[in-house]
């Protein structure tokens, strides 16, 4: 071992001076995980069509608190909730606002047949889940934040 010691040295050494001869590119932090002091995941459970313009209310004080960068939201729409989520909507104009805001609005697939719905139906940008429920279980199970407005 002793026998072996300087020549590990000198590995060490050249392996190290090699490695100074080299431009280290660093990948760019980016301005979103830099300004985070924390990242929240967040789901948001809607099951009732009454509410889904206060649960986009809560989701747009969560980005304005947390800052947008900082905080992944999805809001699960489920049983008549998914008949808010219409071009017609009276929460229309805050769908729109929502989704341009990079909130992820879901509707759930088995609602959806049950109010004799398509995801054509939707606001363009809500994308189908085939069960709410499950989806918020799997969230949770990933580790997001439940929040039921």
């Amino acid at each position: 071992m002793k026998k072996l010691l300087p020549y590990l040295f000198l590995a060490l050494v050249f392996e190290t001076s090699s490695a100074r001869a080299l431009p280290v590119i660093a990948p760019a932090a980016t301005p979103a995980a830099a300004s985070c002091a924390e990242h929240y995941n967040v789901v948001i459970g809607v099951g009732d069509k009454e509410k889904v313009a206060g649960a986009l209310a809560n989701a747009f004080n969560l980005q304005k608190e947390f800052g947008a960068q900082c905080v992944n939201i999805e809001m699960v729409n489920f049983s008549s909730a998914v008949t808010a989520l219409t071009p017609m909507s009276p929460a229309a104009t805050q769908i729109k606002d929502a989704l341009k805001a990079g909130i992820n609005i879901v509707a759930c697939e088995n609602s959806l047949a049950k109010f004799k719905l398509t995801i054509d139906d939707m606001f363009p940008g809500i994308t189908a889940v085939p069960s709410g429920v499950a989806e918020l279980v799997k969230r949770q199970k990933e580790g997001w934040i439940y929040l039921q407005p």
